[in-house]
Order: C-alpha cells, then structure tokens, then sequence
C-alpha cells in the first residue's frame, strides 16, 4: 500500500480498538503512522505483529498523508488536516454533513469525491444501528424507546482512571474527588442529558425523521461496555421469531435466551450481544431486547475500519 495513514491519539481507548482490526482493511505497518501528545513521544505501540513509535500530532507533517483518523476531538489537528489536504475522518468533529455509517464492508455509503472530512457516527448509534437497521427493512419503526447504559470508557482514559481512583479512595475512607464526572462515580448511578446528536443521527441513517424517539442515558460505575435498553413499535404487527432470525442472520451480532453482560459476553469483542428478546404481552406490533457491547470495538473500530476500507479501494 502507498497510502500513508496516520492514526492519532493513538495511546487512547478509542485508537486501541482501531489498531486491533485495522489490518482487516489491508494496512501494513509501513503505511501507518501513530500520532500522540508530545509527552507520549517515542513511546511503542503494538501493530499488526510488530511495533510503531508514537510522534508528535502537533509538529508531524500530514502533507505526507491521504488519510488522519482522529478518534478524539481536536480542533488543531483538524484544522492542520484541512491546510495539508489530508481526508479527515472522525467521529469528534463538530460538523453539519451527514454522518457516515457502513454496517459492513459490502455497503456502498454516500461519500462525494470533493468532501475534505467524514464525520463518522459515535459509539452508541454505531452499536445500535446493526440491529435497528434491520428490524426496520423487516417492518417499519414507528416508536423507538431506548436507554444507555454508558460506561467510564465514554470519558477516555480520564474517566476511567477517574472511577479507579475514586473506587481506591472510597474503599481507604478517603474523600473522592470528581473532575471528569459532575459527581461521584464510584459506587454511585448518574442520570446524563443525552446529546442531541445521537438522535439526529439516528434518524438521518435510518432515513426516517417521522417515528417518535425517547432517549435516555445513565453514567454507571463499571470501566468498559454498553447496555442499551431498546423498545420498539412496529407500524404493524410484528412476528417475534421473524425479528430473531432477522437479527441472527446479522454478522458481529450473537442473540442470547439467557443472561449476558460486557464482561462476560463482549470483553474487548469486535460483537455486540442481543439478549432478552420478547414481546410484551398483547402488544403484537412491539418488541423489546438488550444490545450488549464493546462500544470502542463493536461500535466505533468496526466503523472506523469499514470506513477505511470503503476509502483505500475506492478514492484513495
């Protein structure tokens, strides 16, 4: 491969999960470059069987490449991206342009010639779009009820060692203090406004501005994962066995009778599980199930790889 790609922040939680499934999309150590913060240079990142240094994303050159994933915001990286004429492509960015989301790699996206950034869709609506995508083709969404479940990992490291330190401090009869989060995580359930973006997304990926959306979203004191509650309304009656085989016929995607938890089902797992599909009673046009993640992997790194992908064999 001739293309250079560059990945930065590239020692965070987000760009780790990227790393591990990007040589699915045919990127080779040669063609990759790691970018990180200036106290992180130097440092060696594993990929692809072997190992990279991480450089400076403020002082390296992106004239030299085609292509910057930028799984974190930042304004100047974005901007140094623009002057360089390098695609950037980020689910950070603050943008009005649709947002791109390939399920899998036989998917042909919208995607102009002349577009200078891609904003790819975050963490949650990528782990739910697989599943509602599907019912969806299967009969038309009405109502879509959903509520997030958001681990410490949705802050980045920060939030993670956030909640360590916090859980440490508690457990010593020490005082927890909370910077990332407005208030104590440890031990503790916080309630969060739900960004609009996520149901704007949603509905623009789905292509349907009309059915009813209710969004919630709960901060819970656990380091990795997603649970997302979802209850769906048909515009008519539904068969139960249909949308299980719908969604089992879906890749990446395992559905369970029995429990199942981030830990125990999709610890660092490039799959999301579904679990507790039913229909509630005298409700023949409704169904309710749990999706259950590794938002970094199953949401975002198959996203960011599909994109990839897509890009290497038909622009770039």
């Amino acid at each position: 491969m001739d293309h250079r790609i560059a990945l930065s922040h590239a020692s965070g939680i987000a760009a780790e999960a990227i790393l591990e499934k990007l040589p699915e999309a045919g990127v080779t150590k040669d063609s990759l470059i790691l970018l990180d913060h200036e106290s992180n240079l130097g440092k060696r990142v594993p990929f692809a069987g072997g190992n990279l240094s991480l450089q400076d994303q403020r002082s390296f050159d992106l004239s030299s490449c085609a292509l910057l994933l930028m799984p974190e915001a930042d304004v100047e990286l974005e901007s140094a991206a623009l002057h360089h004429g390098c695609l950037l492509v980020s689910h950070a960015i603050q943008s009005d342009i649709p947002p791109v989301f390939i399920v899998d790699k036989t998917a042909t996206p919208k995607i102009s010639y002349t577009q200078t950034s891609l904003r790819l869709a975050g963490p949650e609506v990528s782990c739910l779009l697989p599943a509602l995508i599907e019912l969806n083709r299967l009969c038309p969404i009405e109502q879509l009820n959903v509520t997030l479940l958001r681990s410490a990992e949705f802050h980045g490291k920060a939030g993670v060692d956030e909640l360590a330190s916090q859980t440490i401090n508690l457990l010593n009869s020490r005082a927890a203090e909370s910077s990332v989060f407005k208030q104590q995580i440890a031990f503790n359930l916080l309630p969060d406004i739900v960004d609009p973006l996520i149901e704007s997304d949603l509905r623009q990926i789905m292509g349907n501005n009309s059915y009813h959306m209710a969004l919630q979203s709960v901060n819970v004191p656990v380091f990795h994962g997603l649970v997302a509650a979802l209850q769906l309304r048909f515009e008519s009656s539904v068969n139960i066995d249909d949308c299980q085989g719908r969604l089992k016929g879906l890749e990446k995607v395992i559905v369970k009778k029995g429990p199942a938890s981030p830990i125990t089902d999709c610890n660092q797992s490039f799959s999301c599980v579904i679990s507790g599909l039913e229909q509630p009673l005298q409700q023949p046009s409704s169904v309710q199930f749990w999706v259950i993640s590794d938002p970094m992997r199953y949401g975002l790194a198959n996203n960011y790889v599909n994109v990839t992908d897509f890009l290497l064999k038909s622009f770039l």
